[in-house]
């Protein structure tokens, strides 16, 4: 019996174009430099004012792991700043 084998490379990009995103940066660093042990990798640019999280994977596991914890902290932290901006009266959506 022949076994075959094959690659599979799963990128997710998650691209933020909000005026706060400079807030998340430093939160979202301190996440990326965490070692993640065989899952994958998290790559933070900015591309004309957007913060875009690079999110690659060579297992759909990985993949859905690393794309799922960072949907969480992005939501948790957009939760937290809307809920400091409706205190003060602001908004801060665009």
């Amino acid at each position: 019996m022949n076994k075959r084998s094959f690659f599979m490379k799963g990128i997710v990009e998650i691209k933020i174009c909000n005026s706060l995103y400079r807030t998340l940066v430093a939160s979202l660093k301190t996440e990326i430099s965490q070692p993640q042990p065989g899952k994958g990798k998290v790559i933070m640019n900015d591309e004309g004012g957007c913060l875009v999280l690079k999110i690659v994977s060579n297992n759909i596991s990985g993949l859905r792991a690393l794309t799922n914890s960072f949907l969480y902290l992005l939501h948790a932290a957009f939760s937290t700043l809307e809920t400091t901006k409706d205190l003060a009266g602001d908004t801060v959506m665009d």
